[in-house]
């Protein structure tokens, strides 16, 4: 019984621990996916920004006021600014940010907020590119993106509607008044967290896997066999086999066999089994000689076993095939 509880409590510190171990790699290979999909996003909206500038400055059929024009295609230099004043043939306008910004990141804030009106962002691309960046990042699952134009009270959606499981990234606001919005989504399968897991998790997980099968097997290999002849007893286990055979028997008959087994054919004497099993019985004559027919029942199959009584001192137990060992257990 203790050895049962004891694999009891192994088993499920066992189980725990493979449980926290997956736990502690689901939660760091979805916080890295997450990342990715982000990235994923904002690589996207990077190139989309780059292929309308491209379109802006090699198509002829879009008429700009040549000042504009250069504007939106100058050089960039690595200093940080807080305003930046634009001159046209119409007017001259001064825009200001909310903190001083690398100049790449302000002109592109204010790129896309001039381009809004000359070349608008297109949703249905900026998916595509989504989702090719998601592939490249071997994110698999269904993915999508809403552009958000919040001066017109406007949302474009790129692709079905996101589910209920999947993960939405933040708001990514594109241009300098926060009018222009882009968010992706994606709902990505099991496959994409397994990949992102660390390799150290499956070997932690394989390790815990390894050391727990050794510490529950071994207590198995110590149980001493089970012979397919001869006869085997386990009073642990309440178990009499015989040739291989089980058979039922009583916890105290069981006892009572095992004595005279472990005498290996000497006789036991009478008091010396009344003494174990009923140290304080008046009756205890009687009931061993009704226990000894019990156990000829039991053998009465098997005519290799049986008990012999010798007069005035008590029984023995007698195996008639010689050539056969007897198996006995290290600490019964």
């Amino acid at each position: 019984m203790k050895k049962k509880t004891t694999t009891l409590l192994f088993s499920l510190v066992f189980i725990h621990a493979c449980i926290a171990t997956c736990d502690i790699a689901f939660r760091y290979s979805r916080t890295q996916v997450h990342t990715a999909i982000n990235e994923a996003l904002r690589e996207a909206e990077r190139l989309h920004y780059d292929d309308r500038l491209n379109t802006f400055q090699t198509d002829t059929r879009l008429y700009v006021d040549p000042a504009l024009k250069a504007y939106l295609l100058a050089p960039i230099s690595n200093r940080k600014i807080k305003s930046y004043t634009l001159q046209t043939l119409e007017k001259k306008t001064t825009y200001v940010f909310q903190d001083s910004l690398p100049e790449a990141t302000a002109r592109k804030m204010l790129n896309e907020y001039l381009l809004d009106d000359i070349l608008p962002a297109d949703a249905e691309q900026i998916n595509q590119l989504f989702q090719a960046q998601l592939a490249q990042r071997h994110i698999s699952g269904m993915a999508g993106v809403f552009y958000i134009h919040t001066q017109t009270r406007t949302q474009t959606r790129a692709g079905i509607l996101p589910t209920a499981s999947a993960y939405k990234t933040p708001v990514y606001p594109l241009d300098l008044t926060h009018s222009l919005q882009l968010q992706g989504w994606t709902d990505y399968d099991l496959l994409t967290l397994l990949r992102y897991v660390p390799v150290a998790c499956y070997g932690a997980f394989f390790l815990v896997l390894l050391v727990g099968g050794i510490l529950l097997y071994l207590p198995h290999k110590k149980r001493p066999k089970k012979p397919a002849k001869g006869l085997y007893i386990d009073l642990t286990h309440q178990v009499l086999l015989i040739d291989g055979i089980q058979c039922a028997i009583s916890r105290l008959d069981l006892q009572i066999l095992h004595q005279l087994w472990k005498k290996n054919g000497e006789c036991v004497d009478r008091k010396d089994i009344q003494a174990t099993c009923w140290p304080q019985d008046a009756q205890a004559d009687e009931k061993l000689e009704a226990h000894i027919q019990i156990i000829r029942k039991v053998l009465q199959d098997f005519p290799d076993y049986r008990i012999v009584t010798v007069k005035g001192r008590g029984y023995y137990l007698k195996y008639m095939s010689t050539a056969d060992s007897i198996p006995r257990p290290d600490s019964n």
